[in-house]
């Protein structure tokens, strides 16, 4: 008799390494998605940087095709195209004339103030939104249910820009109780300690203001999620045996509708950071939105294309992490993916 084959151990871990090379393979055709879409874009727009640097003051056009030649402005756009292309997967990304300076370092350099900002939005989100979803989806009173979907629905509808105005109107301005601009004071004294606490009182208000369409998703996908659970068949058998209600919510009911709001949570890193490019503008917060937001105004080409492109790379990375580590901790969507 032929002996039948045994099941690995390890669960499909042996082809883990393999697709994850795939995963990271996919990354490479949506970056040159991105870059192309984001350049096309770019070209159809009207004006460049050497018009927006001479800006009112009168030129003649000798002089306007002289400075397009030297940077390089009157090539055919596609060998314009390709030369950026091969430059970004080289690792380069330009150089911005308006500030004078490579574009990668300078996009790094704001980067750390937009993660800040948007790893706190996150934390506010992650910390209110579950436990709103869940308390929606198990509680037995009706009106509480339809109390946080109706604030869900309007923290998803509320316009970041307009928001972030109206917040820093009323406990900027109007209460004095946090810092209107900047991401910290000049000339703070005190140490580390004083320097964190300033920091921390200029971050509380764009935080809140880029978590609360977050806030509002995750409530809504966890309560969805948290009403699917309740309604299986191996929760009927938990209170047929009668496992008290608080019980079943937190061994069953949590475990199983977080699942989906760690996928939500990395599939909407890149809309986070595309929300925070209003909001830093109007609290002056100097990450990598205030600084496109600059760029777009400069048509300062390269900033624009060279911010999208670390935005886009980070997007997708965290996408695929996200794929990896949903697919390890649930072994349903690791076969399914082959993960």
């Amino acid at each position: 008799m032929r002996a039948s084959r045994r099941p690995s151990p390890t669960g499909g871990s042996a082809t883990l390494p393999m697709a994850i090379v795939k995963r990271v393979v996919y990354v490479v055709p949506l970056l040159i998605g991105v870059v192309s879409l984001t350049f096309v874009l770019l070209q159809l727009a009207p004006g460049d940087i050497v018009s927006a640097s001479v800006g009112d003051y009168p030129a003649s056009e000798e002089y306007l095709a002289e400075r397009r030649a030297a940077l390089g402005l009157d090539k055919p756009v596609v060998l314009q195209y390709l030369q950026y292309l091969g430059s970004v997967f080289q690792g380069d990304l330009g150089y911005s004339f308006a500030n004078r300076q490579e574009v990668l370092p300078l996009v790094l350099e704001r980067l750390g103030a937009t993660l800040l900002l948007v790893v706190t939005a996150t934390a506010i989100a992650v910390t209110i939104g579950i436990p709103a979803g869940l308390l929606a989806a198990t509680t037995r009173r009706r009106a509480l249910d339809n109390g946080v979907n109706v604030l869900a629905l309007i923290g998803f509808s509320i316009p970041a820009f307009w928001l972030a105005q109206m917040a820093l109107l009323a406990f900027a301005l109007s209460l004095g109780w946090f810092p209107t601009q900047g991401m910290t004071t000049i000339g703070v004294r005190g140490g580390t300690l004083a320097s964190v606490l300033d920091v921390a009182s200029h971050l509380v208000l764009p935080a809140c203001v880029v978590a609360v369409p977050e806030t509002a998703l995750i409530a809504r996908i966890t309560r969805s999620t948290a009403k699917g659970v309740l309604d299986s068949g191996y929760i009927l058998t938990a209170v047929s045996k009668g496992l008290a209600h608080r019980e079943i919510v937190r061994r069953h009911v949590m475990r199983n509708s977080l699942l989906p709001t760690v996928t939500v949570l990395g599939y909407t890193f890149g809309t986070l950071v595309g929300g925070s490019i209003l909001v830093e503008t109007v609290f002056g917060w100097p990450g990598m939105g205030s600084l496109l937001y600059q760029a777009i105004l400069n048509r300062d080409t390269s900033v624009v294309l060279g911010t999208v492109v670390v935005v886009a790379v980070l997007t997708l990375l965290v996408n695929v992490i996200t794929d990896i580590v949903y697919g390890i901790v649930d072994p349903r969507i690791r076969e399914a993916t082959s993960l």
